[in-house]
């Protein structure tokens, strides 16, 4: 009797695990770990990786303390083709690594135990390259399934879709450094690992279990969570929040004591605002967590599930495919090798905790109870921001096949070109708060508003070779070719006489302190997710700011005088100079393009040292090479798109 209404007040508690009803097999060691102590995992005091609190209240200051940045994607479901959504969570986990590994030189804000790390503080920095992992999870009911409605081998269809996700990453120019697949051999290592280790510290035991069992999602559903629907004239049981259909399953399988690490996981979560984000993310979750967790069915028969990686020692259970999936992220980072060998290479470069996981908001569950739970229980430190983006739709309604409105990721790389393609979802998609309409139109007048008539329009401004033939009288540096940047009286007193307006100085400096303080700006708004704004402030610094002070001082016009000609053309490059490095990780290639026109020597392209540099007056020093006379007009950095189709 106390048995079943224990499961029926787990059934009413679960939130995707469990329902009706369950009997634990369970030892007395097993009931003592029902539950632990609360684990403090904190910007004050965090969570080591060997299970134990460590003070942080102080910053790490050596070099030995710094770990790369370490950003992923989840990991594609190789069921299908990829569609524009995967190419999205490739683009954000891709412009968050390249910014890190710019200004930042690739190291995370924080240790690997969770301080703080200053970089100003440490005298000497090699800059590293950060870690980057995307890929494709491979195992499951649904793709064997899929490969038995096709008579294929499972590995076969794998590698030929988990090539298409590779492609698209390279088409892209997404730069990974692992593309991960479920299926290689040191992943099932890893996953092995992690599973002997939550067995051994007692987190893992034996149960009966039933319940409505969802196969496109791989996971159970309690009675709450389905409801009855009609399909074509047929009654069928579906999940409530994903719509997929469910059937009834009874089994034995091993199960995760996901309730016991209640209290943990609140505590993370309310010691760490920014480890869900956005905001309302975080709140759906902690909610979620509140309400009550059950434990967590993690394997499957191997008479029903073959496809996937056995249970260690019980080849008769394969283990549950998100088990495995999540896994992922550790094996890129050589788990369990800095575990098991303290003193190996590993360790030294080992970048775990993972610094954000980009996924979509239909698995932030997975990403922000179980996969924190089954680290805190094996003794490693959770990530230190799941960020859940929002969906794509086509015309307002919800991509689907059924309604043929699947935007290719192919074809508009091929039709927009793949620079404006990754600023549209970028500046359009990076609030990640809510779900953002794939729209052909709208993204061919983003790439004219922004893009060619304005960023574009300015370059090819002031590269006119009549704004340039006014300047040859000038000084240049012998080593670098930079013409000598006027003192600031001498354009204050040609600004007064020239136009007779004191208030184009005043716009003058107003843009030089914009620019001084605008990779601030831009910093303190991406290291809070806010990827649409920071995009956002630096082109209304360039295309507000720049292009009206070039408008105001008219460097081309004969009655300009050749110093304020030169203050405005100084101004303008640096503000294109800037801009370019800041936008680096949104367009890189086009960006390269215009820091070659700048010549910008490729030395001063990767160092946040060199983004912003001023004389000891504060006033910005030059390090773009105007253009010499009689050199060509650069061709267009935008040209004209004219396709209009998805």
């Amino acid at each position: 009797m106390l048995a079943s209404i224990r499961a029926f007040l787990l059934a009413r508690r679960s939130l995707l695990s469990s329902a009706g009803s369950i009997t634990y097999q369970q030892s007395p060691r097993i009931r003592a770990l029902r539950s632990i102590p609360a684990v403090s995992i904190s910007r004050s005091r965090t969570f080591a990786s060997n299970g134990t609190d460590s003070d942080s209240s102080a910053k790490a200051t050596g070099s030995s303390d710094l770990k790369p940045y370490f950003a992923t994607t989840p990991i594609f479901y190789v069921n299908a083709d990829p569609h524009i959504g995967h190419l999205y969570s490739d683009i954000i986990a891709d412009v968050l690594a390249r910014y890190h590994g710019y200004m930042r030189s690739g190291y995370s804000a924080y240790s690997r135990t969770g301080e703080p790390v200053d970089l100003a503080s440490i005298p000497t920095v090699e800059p590293v390259k950060s870690l980057f992992s995307t890929g494709t999870d491979e195992h499951g009911l649904k793709i064997q399934k899929v490969a038995e409605a096709s008579n294929e081998d499972p590995r076969a269809l794998c590698d030929r879709i988990s090539q298409r996700f590779k492609q698209l990453a390279d088409a892209a120019n997404i730069n990974y450094s692992r593309f991960i697949r479920t299926t290689d051999s040191e992943h099932k290592a890893s996953v092995e690992h992690l599973w002997r280790t939550l067995r051994e510290k007692g987190w893992i035991f034996q149960g009966s279990h039933e319940g409505w069992y969802a196969v496109s999602d791989e996971a159970f559903y309690p009675e709450t969570q389905v409801h009855e629907v009609t399909v074509d004239g047929q009654k069928q049981m579906q999940s409530i929040e994903t719509g997929a259909k469910v059937e009834w399953s009874q089994e034995v399988n091993y199960k995760f004591s996901l309730s016991a690490f209640q209290e943990p996981l609140m505590k993370w979560l309310k010691d760490n605002p920014q480890a869900i984000q956005p905001a309302q993310k975080y709140a759906e979750v902690l909610q979620e967590i509140e309400s009550g967790l059950s434990d967590l069915s993690i394997s499957r028969p191997r008479s029903r599930l073959q496809w996937g990686i056995p249970v260690p020692d019980d080849p008769e259970h394969t283990i549950y495919v998100w088990v495995d999936a999540l896994t992922n992220y550790l094996t890129v980072v050589g788990y369990p090798g800095w575990v098991t060998d303290p003193s190996s290479v590993a360790k030294s470069t080992n970048a775990w905790p993972a610094d954000v996981h980009v996924v979509g908001k239909d698995i932030l569950r997975f990403h922000a109870i179980y996969w924190p739970a089954l680290l805190l229980a094996a003794g490693l430190p959770p990530p230190k921001t799941v960020l859940a983006h929002s969906h794509w739709t086509m015309n307002k309604a919800k991509m689907s096949k059924s309604r043929g409105n699947v935007a290719n990721p192919f074809k508009a790389i091929s039709l927009f070109g793949l620079d404006p393609l990754r600023f549209f979802l970028m500046r359009v998609g990076g609030n990640f708060g809510s779900d953002s309409d794939y729209n052909p139109q709208v993204l061919v007048e983003y790439h004219r508003k922004y893009l060619q008539g304005q960023l574009g329009n300015l370059v090819s401004r002031i590269c006119a070779p009549k704004i340039h033939a006014r300047l040859t009288d000038f000084p240049r540096d012998e080593e670098t070719q930079v013409l000598k940047r006027p003192s600031r009286k001498e354009v204050t007193a040609h600004l007064v006489k020239t136009l007779r307006d004191s208030d184009t100085n005043k716009m003058c400096r107003k843009l030089e302190y914009k620019l001084i303080n605008l990779p601030k700006r831009v910093d303190a708004l991406m290291q809070q997710f806010e990827v649409a704004k920071a995009l956002e402030v630096i082109l209304e610094t360039v295309i507000g700011g720049t292009n009206e002070v070039m408008q105001r001082l008219r460097p081309w016009a004969p009655s300009t005088h050749p110093i304020v000609a030169l203050e405005s053309v100084v101004l303008v490059t640096e503000s294109l100079r800037i801009s370019a490095l800041l936008l680096q990780p949104f367009m890189p290639d086009k960006m390269n393009t215009l820091l070659d026109t700048l010549k910008v020597p490729a030395s001063k392209r990767t160092h946040p040292k060199d983004l912003v540099v001023t004389d000891e007056k504060g006033r910005l020093v030059s390090h773009a090479v105007q253009r010499l006379e009689g050199e060509d007009k650069p061709e267009p950095l935008f040209p004209k798109i004219d396709v209009l189709e998805s």
